[in-house]
């Protein structure tokens, strides 16, 4: 859509809509919810990322033996002998 110089048109998304009220300031509706869906999303990033830490923790502890000295007593067994 080409910009446009009619004072009817300022305010318009490129979705042709308006978020604006009919004296044409923002609504402070359209700011609450802009904000608080920002707010959710990094909420979302920071639980998904919690989550994902947690999941490598787990994997990682199953390549880990149980035994954390086993490794240990096994080199000094072959030193020994």
């Amino acid at each position: 859509m080409p910009p446009s110089n009619d004072p009817a048109d300022r305010g318009r998304e490129m979705s042709g809509k308006y978020w604006y009220l009919e004296d044409q300031k923002p609504s402070l509706r359209m700011w609450a919810f802009t904000q608080m869906t920002i707010g959710a999303a990094y909420a979302a990033v920071v639980a998904f990322g919690v989550i994902a830490f947690i999941l490598i923790l787990v994997a990682l502890s199953g390549l880990l033996p149980e035994d954390p000295y086993a490794v240990l007593d096994a080199g000094r067994a072959v030193l020994s002998a």
